[in-house]
């Protein structure tokens, strides 16, 4: 038996045997009862309806397809081509980026030159993604954090900052994540001072 493809919005050749998925107009819905079968309807225009027209702001009507996320207390890996999640927060907020929700204060912190005072430890089996930091050094000096796993490596500075100068931190994108789980921030500093302020970001 031959198949012969039709053009859409023209009948289909008798002579086939399609599978049909959907393909019924009504310009009234039908009302069907417990046990029937029914057609799944298209609009004017051959496409599928999902449900039917709500107003903006009022209760869901039908049955609507919803985008939803997936609430994860690590973020998966994906390689290129994978199909991932939608990622949500614990409140069920859709994450659109990395929203800083772990903030270590350092509190008039004495540190050391060539000697890294731990400013984030991780809780056990995380690893610490740098957002930001907001920082002030009570003498002319640079500000270097480092990650405990490689020490004496610098993985973020910042510019040479006058006595009682505050850096902010510009935007890091994704950030900078530490090494391996349980690895800790530490910040060493050009010239001995006491550190004031605040690093953020996440755990995962």
């Amino acid at each position: 038996m031959s198949y012969t493809e039709g053009a859409h919005n023209s009948p289909a050749d008798t002579r086939d045997r399609l599978v049909r998925i959907g393909s019924k107009y009504q310009a009234t819905a039908p009302t069907v009862a417990d046990g029937d079968n029914a057609y799944l309807l298209l609009d004017a225009a051959g496409r599928l309806l999902i449900a039917g027209g709500a107003a903006h702001d009022a209760a869901a009507l039908g049955n609507p397809v919803r985008i939803g996320g997936v609430y994860r207390t690590s973020i998966p890996a994906v390689a290129a081509g994978d199909i991932a999640d939608l990622l949500v927060d614990a409140a069920g907020r859709l994450k659109l980026a990395f929203s800083p929700d772990t903030f270590k204060v350092i509190d008039a912190v004495a540190v050391t030159a060539g000697t890294p005072a731990t400013v984030w430890t991780p809780a056990s089996g995380k690893k610490v993604r740098l957002l930001g930091w907001f920082l002030s050094s009570s003498v002319a000096a640079s500000l270097e954090f480092q990650d405990s796993g490689t020490p004496g490596t610098v993985i973020a500075q910042t510019p040479l900052l006058a006595a009682a100068g505050v850096h902010d931190a510009p935007k890091l994108g994704e950030g900078l994540i530490l090494a391996a789980a349980d690895n800790t921030l530490d910040l060493d500093v050009t010239t001995n001072s006491t550190v004031s302020g605040m690093v953020f970001g996440i755990e995962e």
